[in-house]
């Protein structure tokens, strides 16, 4: 008697675990069934979908191809080095890279326009940019880079400020400026004109070098801006200019004395 009862109370374990997994599995079947029922959208013309991917707008179609940017100019300013390269047609846009020595490229900007300034540069250290054009819309990128793209070595030299102008004497004054101790020399410019028409050039070779003496005359106001440059590789590299602008000259005490005013380009 006793095992009938348990093989009777075995046989009902067994049908109840039995219509559990059947009820999951229609469950779960039932679930999947909306599942696709509520991804499939059904247009005007009923015609069927799956939600989202086929109602994605991609946007303007994408370009066949892309010219790689040329490098067209590059510069040492005020506030670092200056790039520019010609705009590529269809581009949406460019991604500029910089490379210092063996270090791998790195990304610097992505923009628009086709000129960026790197500011984050040190004076006497060598750069390589590369430049990448691009064009995306919602849901695909192409980009092209080529050789006229990448630019050699350039050093970035700071603008040496000058400090002051004083006088010396009657017909001379003296100028002075922030040494770069990174440069060979400097190239100095003296001018009646704020153009620096027809200006005379002085060049003053050694690094330590950081005062020269100009003639001047009398009433009449003079510019003069200085720049350093240095020897790299058989190449010359020079920072951007910078000037002061002399007024005219007051006679006092068998001198003169000059009001400066400092100025950037």
């Amino acid at each position: 008697m006793r095992t009938i009862l348990k093989k009777g109370f075995i046989l009902m374990i067994s049908l109840f675990i039995a219509g559990n997994l059947i009820t999951v599995a229609q469950n779960n079947v039932s679930a999947k069934e909306k599942t696709a029922d509520s991804n499939n959208v059904t247009r005007k013309d009923n015609q069927e979908y799956n939600f989202p991917e086929d109602i994605i707008e991609p946007g303007p179609e994408l370009p066949m191809y892309l010219y790689p940017p040329s490098i067209e100019k590059i510069t040492n300013t005020m506030n670092g080095i200056k790039i520019q390269w010609k705009k590529v047609e269809n581009a949406d846009g460019y991604r500029i890279q910089r490379k210092t020595g063996k270090d791998k490229w790195k990304d610097l900007k992505i923009l628009k326009k086709n000129k960026y300034t790197d500011n984050a540069v040190r004076n006497g250290q060598n750069y390589r940019y590369r430049v990448y054009a691009y064009a995306v819309n919602s849901v695909d990128f192409i980009e092209n880079t080529g050789i006229k793209s990448i630019t050699k070595n350039f050093l970035y030299l700071q603008v040496p400020s000058i400090k002051y102008s004083k006088k010396s004497r009657k017909i001379r004054c003296k100028i002075s400026w922030k040494q770069n101790k990174k440069a060979d020399g400097y190239n100095l410019q003296i001018s009646t004109s704020k153009q620096f028409k027809k200006p005379v050039i002085k060049k003053i070779k050694g690094k330590r070098k950081s005062t020269t003496n100009i003639n001047i005359h009398k009433n009449k106001s003079y510019y003069v801006r200085v720049r350093a440059y240095k020897m790299d590789a058989g190449k010359t590299y020079y920072s951007d200019w910078s000037y002061i602008k002399m007024r005219k000259a007051l006679k006092k005490r068998s001198a003169f004395l000059f009001l400066v005013k400092i100025n950037k380009i």
